[in-house]
């Protein structure tokens, strides 16, 4: 025969229970005492031959849940991982550290040798001729094997005299270009394909009645092609009534070439 006692409600236990075994003193089973007062559980009791059998009762506890919070970084982590820092401090490393270090003394040595050129050595080279700029005048150009990264690079140029057609010309200009100092120089002899002259002169009275000036026209030969011919017709230089003139006053240019204009003074206008 067995008697029911309907359970108490689930009440959590702090601390870690005891299973309940009989015979034990120091075991209690949830729900009662040790005076044998009970207060209900949940479970049969069965009585065998006169004598009672107590099942063990363990009552699970809720596992406090612990929020473990981990930095993926450490302050102390150095910025790259740990595979490239053994790849940069391998043989590589020091291979890349000696090479640089051989090209900046190279790269220092060739600039001291450039710099301490004797001035006896400095000369130019790759001398080319170019177009027609002026009466007479062709304009060449020249490198001057001479360090640009020098503080007198230009003093060095402009006093460095080249020989064209026989004769020692200066610089009329010096400038620094892709690393290299380059040589302007405006020759002015032996240049007769950039020799222009006056032809067909003509007087064409004067302006105006009392002005006192004369106009007179003549035609300029010899123009190089895609020239300025401003820059022609004003320096080349004219002949007439027993006077000279170093160029036109004026120029106009037709299609029936380039005219240069004077206007001269003359009492009898």
């Amino acid at each position: 025969m067995s008697h029911y006692a309907s359970p108490p409600p689930y009440q959590e236990q702090a601390s870690t229970p005891r299973a309940f075994r009989p015979g034990n003193p120091h075991s209690t089973a949830q729900g009662h005492t040790h005076k044998g007062r009970s207060h209900g559980h949940s479970c049969h009791t069965h009585h065998y031959y006169g004598h009672v059998h107590q099942p063990s009762i363990v009552v699970p506890t809720r596992p406090v849940s612990q929020i473990v919070v981990r930095s993926r970084y450490n302050e102390t982590d150095y910025l790259l991982p740990s595979g490239r820092r053994r790849r940069d401090d391998g043989p590589g490393c020091c291979w890349f550290t000696i090479i640089g270090a051989i090209v900046i003394a190279l790269v220092f040595c060739i600039v001291q040798f450039a710099l301490s050129i004797p001035i006896d050595m400095i000369a130019w080279t790759n001398l080319e001729s170019h177009s027609c700029t002026t009466y007479a005048t062709r304009e060449y150009t020249a490198e001057l094997n001479v360090s640009p990264w020098s503080r007198q690079w230009t003093e060095i140029c402009m006093s460095t005299p080249v020989v064209i057609h026989g004769q020692r010309h200066l610089p009329s200009r010096c400038e620094y270009r892709s690393g290299t100092v380059i040589g302007h120089f405006a020759v002015k002899s032996g240049e007769l394909d950039c020799v222009t002259y006056w032809s067909g002169y003509r007087d064409w009275g004067c302006t105006a009645k009392g002005s006192k000036t004369r106009h007179i026209e003549q035609h300029l030969m010899n123009v190089p092609v895609n020239a300025d011919y401003k820059e022609f017709c004003a320096t080349t230089p004219a002949h007439f009534l027993d006077q000279s003139f170093p160029g036109a006053d004026s120029c106009l240019n037709s299609i029936w070439g380039v005219y240069g204009q004077w206007f001269i003074y003359d009492l009898g206008c």
